[in-house]
């Protein structure tokens, strides 16, 4: 029986640090801008109020960082328990990838700006019943992402999620009309069971008109102004690859959005000198 852990335990850290250094040859790989110079990939996390934002944040950067212990938290634009006003202070987390993966024969080939992929948590958007394309199109005008990340939460009263799976629609349209790629990301993944969890992720597929729909356990802490201490997490296995595959997913979205810009500049400069 030991032995049967500790290899189910190397063949989890094997899968993770395959992901990891693809993860980082994908970064090595992206794109530059016109000039050729290092651009910073930049995702952002989309979602309503209690959604689970931060804490997907929250979760990627351990999971990229490869932490063990205490839980940090670098995002939290929405503590729980607090009635924050709609023009929430914007939060930008930047994590650095190559920290450890264990990929150390790597580190001599870049730079330390090159191996950064930035996030951002952004503001939470307005109630399900209440939300329009022009307020989702309002939303992304402060920002200039490369991928948008669509969080939901699953164990929202069903009312409630039928209603935010239903404005997935407009979400997804006005990410499409600015060329990119929505991920939807569903959180608290224990809380429905597996038949439930096939038959929602068909529901938001068909709504959000994409095939990169996953299903996700945040790593979330109930620590409040009353806490004593810090918050021990224990990694996950099937968090940290879920976690890693939506960043890989995310930065090849970003690698062909940056060809497909890069085309449309050269198209466009080659017609100007054409009429020249």
């Amino acid at each position: 029986m030991a032995a049967l852990l500790s290899f189910r335990r190397h063949y989890g850290f094997t899968a993770l640090h395959s992901l990891r250094r693809s993860i980082l040859q994908t970064l090595l790989n992206l794109p530059g801008d016109v000039d050729g110079a290092t651009v910073r990939p930049t995702i952002l996390v989309l979602g309503f109020r209690g959604h689970g934002k931060s804490a997907f944040i929250n979760t990627v950067c351990r999971v990229l960082v490869g932490e063990e212990g205490p839980m940090i938290l670098r995002s939290e634009t929405a503590p729980v328990g607090l009635l924050l006003p709609a023009s929430t202070q914007l939060a930008v987390t930047r994590v650095v990838a190559v920290v450890g993966c264990d990929c150390w024969e790597m580190e001599e080939e870049v730079e330390g700006e090159g191996l950064v992929v930035e996030f951002i948590d952004a503001p939470p958007l307005p109630e399900p019943a209440v939300l329009t394309a022009a307020l989702v199109e309002a939303a992304l005008d402060s920002f200039a992402p490369e991928c948008v990340v669509v969080v939901l939460k699953c164990s929202r009263w069903v009312r409630e999620r039928h209603l935010a799976i239903r404005r997935l629609t407009e979400i997804a349209g006005v990410v499409r009309n600015r060329g990119l790629s929505p991920l939807i990301v569903l959180t608290h993944k224990k809380s429905l069971r597996n038949c439930k969890q096939e038959k929602l992720k068909h529901e938001v597929a068909f709504r959000a008109r994409t095939d990169c729909v996953y299903f996700i356990e945040n790593y979330t802490t109930k620590c409040s102004t009353k806490c004593r201490g810090p918050t021990v997490v224990k990694n996950d296995f099937d968090t940290h690859y879920t976690a890693l595959a939506i960043i890989k997913q995310c930065l090849e979205f970003i690698a062909q959005h940056r060809r497909q810009s890069s085309r449309k500049r050269v198209n466009l400069a080659t017609h100007v000198n054409e009429k020249k």
